[in-house]
């Protein structure tokens, strides 16, 4: 073992016999612990270090003639580093342990400074008639941030199930209450979910960090069934996912709508789906219209359905701007104005706005 005074545990073996067996174990010994995968250091009891495998000097930064005789508190931040001699008195004087035989999680300290969580566990022992403690240290950084990942995931994991269980009881709630019959209300409800479901997938795809608006219209355009009937025309945007669930619902209830009431409705009509980006003083905006064109002649609601209250009350909630919903003859127009992330901003339009 590099630059150890006195290795293996055990008492002097008298004779020349002995001698070499002891030299056999110690040489045993040096070769388990320099191949060690965990550090190992040895110190004797006012915390001097003896010992200082390879796997000690990969976790510190220091090579074993640099730490050989030295205070062991060197490689501990602060407060351990100045209570560590003061526990090594207690112990010898009153044998109280803390961290003996019982093994902790610790921080440690490289020699530039920075610092890191171990799992530290410490055995004691005796050798002509003095003692020595050998602790075995790993590096526990890794399963730290992935207990962190996990932690992060579940709760994110929580979050998304409950916002979800929200949208569909809003859905399933407001579907029912604006139903002529059992059969309208089944119908609705079975092509609204699936509208969100359409928009799950996208943000599945991109492990929920958001999706790009075209994305969003192409799901619609291939729900619909005929890609030739729509005209889509924009740059790339991406959207927040509770954004992207809130733009996919609602694109879904202007196609319903246009397919049973507007330009989807006959042989000619398109619908027209344009966004762009613009600049102004307060900053960058996001501009998408619908415009149905060539169907038949249309004109706006008596009352005010689920879908409607979505597009220009929900949609317009989430993106954090303005809905406009139109109804002139020549068919439905709606117009979204809202702001995009700028540097350092936090909006519905940036990662982590869900």
């Amino acid at each position: 073992m590099t630059g150890a005074r006195k290795l293996a545990p055990g008492g002097r073996s008298p004779g020349k016999r002995g001698a070499t067996k002891a030299a056999a174990v110690d040489a045993r010994y040096r070769a388990i612990v320099d191949t060690a995968v965990d550090a190992i250091v040895v110190i004797d009891e006012v915390g001097r270090v003896e010992a200082f495998n390879p796997a000690a000097e990969r976790l510190f930064d220091y090579v074993a003639a640099e730490m050989i005789g030295r205070n062991v508190n060197i490689l501990m931040p602060e407060p351990y580093h100045g209570e560590h001699d003061g526990y090594l008195a207690r112990y010898r004087h009153t044998g109280e342990r803390r961290i003996i035989g019982i093994g902790r999680e610790v921080s440690g300290r490289r020699k530039d400074g920075t610092t890191f969580p171990l799992e530290l566990s410490i055995a004691e022992w005796r050798d002509d008639g003095r003692r020595f403690f050998t602790g075995v240290m790993r590096d526990v950084t890794d399963r730290r941030r992935a207990e962190e990942l996990q932690r992060l995931l579940v709760n994110e994991l929580n979050h998304r199930v409950k916002n979800t269980l929200a949208t569909v009881q809003s859905v399933a709630g407001q579907t029912l209450r604006n139903a002529i019959d059992l059969q309208d209300a089944r119908d609705a409800l079975t092509t609204r979910l699936l509208a969100l479901s359409r928009g799950h997938d996208i943000l599945t795809r991109e492990s929920w960090d958001g999706a790009e608006l075209s994305d969003i219209a192409a799901a619609v355009v291939a729900a619909h069934g005929e890609a030739q009937r729509f005209v889509l025309d924009g740059p790339s945007v991406r959207l927040a996912p509770k954004a992207t669930l809130a733009l996919s619902m609602a694109l879904h209830e202007l196609m319903t709508n246009a397919a049973k009431y507007g330009a989807l409705s006959n042989a000619d009509g398109q619908v027209r789906l344009a966004w762009r980006r613009t600049k102004t003083d307060a900053g960058e905006r996001l501009q998408l219209t619908w415009e149905e064109i060539d169907g038949p002649p249309v004109s706006a609601p008596t009352r005010q359905g689920f879908g409607t209250r979505l597009i220009t009350g929900g949609l317009a909630r989430e993106l954090g701007g303005e809905v406009r919903l139109e109804y002139p003859p020549g068919g439905v127009v709606c117009e979204i104005d809202a702001e995009l992330a700028q540097t350092g901003q936090s909006n519905r339009f940036i990662r982590g706005a869900a």
